[in-house]
């Protein structure tokens, strides 16, 4: 079920993308994919009897796709209005959503445990695998959270703390600690990008640049 799931919302996820989520009922259609790629945990939470177990790489990719649509909307909606939100707290609890998703695609599975039984050629993939990077989009992940705990701190930060009714019941969010948050998984993306991922590409600076403003934001 998890895998239809994902193929019914990739056509309507990518056309709010490409539009840059046009008109003021995009964040309705946003819920509304986010509550189908919900189901399939929904099913297996309300039927424990019947042993229904979902896909570890399914989990991560129902995980990955709600924190990164969630991402894309946030991101292209404080574009538009270049940060001036016409509702901060709808906004916000966009973002915790968003990161909380993230964080639970990253946590899907287990960082591997280097020891004497367990041996590897390449270095650099050991350490990839060590701290629970096993992909391109686990790598993402990182700094898509990274970006919507800054966000939530420059531009949200004085938004009232009362949840949205509309939000997701499957996305715990309370009392995240976004700064925290985002400096841990900054920290891990720029020491894969600039450790085993040197010169591959990954680009480091607007990591940096936030990574600074948790520093600044200290004194």
């Amino acid at each position: 079920m998890g895998q239809i799931i994902l193929d019914i919302t990739f056509f309507e996820e990518n056309q709010l993308v490409d539009e840059d989520f046009p008109g003021d009922d995009s964040l309705h259609t946003v819920r509304g994919l986010i509550e189908m790629l919900s189901e399939p945990e929904s099913l297996v939470g309300e039927n424990p009897q019947k042993n229904l177990v979902l896909d570890v790489e399914v989990q991560e990719c129902l995980h990955w796709r709600r924190g990164a649509l969630l991402y894309m909307y946030c991101h292209t909606v404080g574009q538009r209005e270049r940060w001036q939100l016409r509702d901060p707290r709808i906004f916000s609890q966009c973002l915790k959503d968003g990161v909380q998703y993230l964080l639970k695609m990253l946590q899907t599975r287990s960082p591997v445990q280097l020891d004497d039984n367990v041996s590897f050629q390449d270095l650099n993939t050991a350490t990839l695998l060590e701290k629970g990077i096993f992909s391109d989009i686990h790598l993402l992940a990182l700094m898509y959270c990274g970006e919507m705990c800054y966000w939530a701190l420059r531009y949200c930060r004085d938004t009232e703390q009362t949840p949205d009714p509309k939000a997701d019941p499957q996305a715990p969010n309370q009392g995240l600690q976004f700064k925290d948050i985002g400096e841990k998984v900054l920290d891990t993306y720029m020491s894969m990008c600039e450790g085993p991922l040197r010169g591959q590409g990954w680009n480091t600076e607007n990591a940096k640049k936030i990574l600074q403003y948790y520093k600044e934001d200290e004194m």
